[in-house]
């Protein structure tokens, strides 16, 4: 029964994306490509300038290329942001559903139109356009999963922190995308940073997050390593974040939501 109320919320979710249209996605298609196409043509240039970086340039490319299909799952973004900007997160404790349920399912709802029209035809199309996009391992796959769990665990944890900072809802919003896209590895691998800083950047908990498993896909990255440090900080940033958020929500119904 209660998958049924979680698959439901899933299709509202869905419904709400594409309620315009398949043309009311567009845009958002327009700007992946438009980001895409730049990005990949400064790792071709940086790789064949003779900049030494542990990475060819079918890894980079694969990696850039995966990252702009997959970008939703890399780096976890959800309604949490603005409904405690807008006073809706006091929502979720009106159904008859966990609120982490409740946020999970509906995100995931988000995903689905994109994935199906935009990742799906990218991912058929990418060796005609001489890119690399078969896994190196498919570890991958678990890899994804605690990425995707870790993503989310870090969402409730910056809600409990706008939570505790009240008004500053946006600014917490702007600094948090900043410093997780960066130290996610998902924008620029770590491989290529300077100074030998791959060796100590991926172990701090954002590295767990996209750019682990986009490390693992184009298989620049061990397993051993990648898959024992995601499930460390999985396991620590959620029960962090469960424990803060259950004195969150008690700080935001006492003083009114």
């Amino acid at each position: 029964m209660m998958i049924r109320k979680y698959m439901a919320t899933a299709r509202m979710a869905v419904q709400d994306k594409t309620n315009g249209g398949a043309w009311y996605l567009l845009p958002d298609i327009v700007m992946k490509v438009i980001y895409l196409v730049p990005v990949m043509f400064i790792w071709r240039s940086l790789a064949e300038s003779g900049y030494e970086i542990e990475m060819s340039v079918t890894q980079l490319l694969s990696y850039t290329y995966v990252n702009a299909l997959l970008t939703d799952l890399m780096v976890v973004e959800t309604c949490l942001s603005a409904w405690n900007y807008d006073t809706k997160s006091m929502e979720m404790f009106t159904r008859p559903m966990p609120a982490f349920g409740q946020v999970i399912s509906r995100t995931i709802g988000e995903w689905t139109p994109m994935l199906v029209l935009f990742s799906a035809p990218m991912f058929l199309a990418a060796p005609l356009l001489g890119i690399q996009v078969l896994p190196e391992t498919l570890w991958v796959v678990p890899s994804l999963a605690l990425s995707v769990s870790l993503g989310f665990a870090f969402e409730f944890l910056f809600y409990c922190v706008t939570i505790r900072l009240r008004n500053v809802a946006w600014l917490t919003y702007v600094i948090r995308s900043a410093v997780v896209s960066f130290f996610s590895g998902t924008v620029i691998p770590f491989k290529i940073l300077p100074f030998g800083m791959d060796r100590w950047i991926d172990y701090q908990p954002f590295g767990s997050l996209g750019g682990a498993f986009l490390s693992l896909y184009v298989g620049s990255a061990e397993v051993s390593r990648v898959i024992p440090l995601q499930l460390f900080w999985n396991i620590v940033i959620w029960t962090a974040a469960a424990l803060w958020f259950r004195k969150s929500r008690e700080r935001m119904v006492s003083f009114g939501g």
